[in-house]
């Protein structure tokens, strides 16, 4: 019997060394429970579950109010301490509300928050957050433990700063919260690429949140139907290392954020890096995709009235719904189609359309569009700043975000007219072909209006997207409009868009993308004497979806805002597309 004891003993101690050696050596506890203070990034395995990990102590629901607070960036002074009187270098004072869902950290919104709901509203940064996780650690003394991810942002701009946070939990107790931002696509206003990390701190105000039932059967809905992210390393054992050689070769590593490609139904993975490691929840990430909206944005909200109201929305005008433009120069023949071409004909220019130039000027015209508030606001910009070339509407393309804000500004007029005074481009195009495709959270910036119900989405840039949301929408595209079995783009209009033996669009002057149409960008795919034309979602710092013929599909986020030649990269990513599936057949 004492012999028995003994090794019961001598197996409980070892498995307690076992245990000591496994306890993390990042974010403890007593690390965690500290007042908060600055800290540098730490390897982001410790904001992620282990592999002992334990279910949460116990579920969480509430709000965690945050102070907001200085960070600790990389590089440590930004180029501009203000940007529009708001400083980049403060984290958000927000109020954030989440519930569990099994071991799932379920945010109540994954819409935008913007800054200022607070007092203070010192930080040029709004935020939103993502689905996280719950558990617990036998070290962690009672308490459980919860991460999620999150991005800055800002809502009249396009990029993300994608990051991470944990806290712990018990009762009514909260930790700071310990964050850590890891990786952005290009800025525009905030010139620095940065990393920053930090602790909040944090009051906790459980209580059910009044969506709970709701929220948990939209969570469980969403699980259910996401996209399943498959290793790289499937794709090497399915077709060999020798022929994916190549795959984003050109552009610098350290300029992207995340690359992969979609094969017979399958996406594969290839990298989410950042300098702490991959980055957490790659998966539930939202990243700023900037211009790629113009494609999953426009180009099918305008498929979608065609199937639904008819093909001629393409060649209806545009000052039957922007009345503000009926006596202004240049507009009277636009036609809704035009603008989808960034061919409106008017533009700040010179007025010389040879040789193609499709870059329209950054100036004051332009930022005084970009930083007005409201659609009143900018329509009277836009109107006011651009003058009519001689060619006229839809012969020449000029690429004009404002043309493509304008085109949604249309869109929600005509729906209003067909559906009524609350109706909106957005919500058209997340109730008729976000949700029946499997996604139900569409975060886009919006003007900011007195009423918010009047908010209009920007439409040329500022959609967030999860990879998951992009797989979906290319899917859709490359299936002709149509899923599972219901045809919910119009297949006429966006015939034209899918690879063709023959170029279409009006040429843009660039040689790697030398055409565009409806908002999609058109390069040029040669191989063994076969040459064809396929479409592609482009956004600012060379945010890529290639659609490529056989239902391939190639996706790549950077932020490659400095010009690097040869960044673009399509000839290696389609040449190693092209040696695993033969799409000149």
């Amino acid at each position: 019997m004492l012999k028995s004891v003994l090794l019961a003993s001598a197996f409980l101690s070892i498995f307690a060394q076992l245990a000591q050696a496994a306890a993390r050596q990042a974010l403890t506890a007593d690390e965690m429970t500290a007042p908060s203070a600055a800290y540098a990034l730490v390897d982001n395995a410790a904001f992620l579950p282990p592999a002992n990990n334990e279910n949460a102590h116990e579920p969480f629901s509430g709000s965690l109010v945050l102070t907001e607070d200085a960070m600790l960036t990389n590089p440590a002074k930004f180029k501009s301490n203000k940007v529009l009187g708001k400083d980049p270098q403060i984290f958000p004072g927000v109020s954030l509300s989440f519930m569990t869902v099994g071991d799932d950290l379920v945010p109540e919104t994954q819409d935008i928050i913007r800054n200022g709901t607070l007092p203070a509203g010192h930080s040029f940064w709004d935020i939103i957050v993502q689905p996280g996780k719950v558990w617990s650690e036998p070290a962690d003394n009672g308490w459980s433990r919860a991460s999620f991810p999150f991005a800055l942002m800002n809502s009249i701009e396009g990029e993300t700063h994608n990051g991470v946070a944990t806290f712990l939990y018990k009762g009514a107790e909260v930790s700071p919260i310990r964050y850590q931002i890891l990786t952005q696509t290009s800025p525009f206003y905030v010139e620095d690429y940065f990393t920053a990390s930090g602790s909040l701190k944090a009051e906790y105000k459980p209580a059910k949140l009044a969506t709970a039932d709701t929220l948990k059967v939209a969570h469980e809905k969403a699980m259910a139907g996401r996209e399943e992210l498959q290793p790289w390393t499937d794709l090497d054992a399915r077709y060999g290392k020798d022929k994916l050689i190549g795959f984003d070769s050109k552009i610098r590593p350290g300029e992207i954020v995340l690359d992969g490609l979609s094969i017979d139904g399958n996406f594969y993975l290839k990298s989410c890096p950042t300098p702490a490691g991959e980055l957490p929840y790659c998966d539930r990430q939202r990243f700023g995709v900037w211009s790629v909206t113009k494609s999953a944005g426009n180009a099918a909200a305008m498929l979608r009235l065609a199937e639904k109201y008819g093909p001629e929305i393409f060649d209806t005008k545009i000052v039957d719904y922007i009345t503000e433009a009926r006596d202004v120069p240049g507009w009277k023949d636009v036609t809704f189609g035009d603008a989808l071409n960034v061919a409106t004909g008017v533009g700040y220019g010179a007025d010389k359309a040879e040789p193609p130039a499709i870059s329209e000027p950054f100036g004051d015209a332009y930022y005084a569009w970009y930083q007005a508030p409201t659609t009143a606001g900018k329509i009277e910009a836009l109107l006011k700043g651009a003058k009519p070339y001689s060619w006229g509407p839809g012969k020449v393309a000029r690429y004009r975000d404002e043309d493509m804000f304008l085109l949604g500004v249309a869109m929600t007029r005509y729906l209003q007219a067909k559906e009524g005074p609350q109706a909106n481009v957005w919500d058209f195009l997340r109730k008729e072909v976000y949700e029946p495709i499997g996604i139900d959270d569409a975060p886009i910036n919006k003007t900011i209006e007195a009423d918010p119900s009047k908010d209009q989405a920007l439409m040329a840039y500022g959609f967030y997207p999860t990879i998951g949301d992009l797989i979906k929408i290319a899917r859709l595209f490359q299936n002709g409009g149509k899923f599972s079995g219901v045809q919910i783009l119009n297949a006429e209009k966006l015939a034209d868009i899918m690879p063709a033996a023959k170029a279409v669009g009006l040429p843009t002057g660039n040689a790697e993308k030398p055409q565009y149409h409806k908002a999609f960008w058109r390069s040029t795919y040669t191989e063994k004497g076969c040459t064809f034309s396929y479409p592609i979602m482009d956004g600012r710092g060379e945010n890529y979806v290639m659609l490529l013929p056989k239902d391939v599909t190639i996706f790549r986020l950077a932020k490659n805002w400095d010009g690097d030649p040869g960044a673009g990269n399509l000839d290696n990513m389609t040449a190693v597309a092209g040696k695993l599936k033969a799409l000149c057949d």
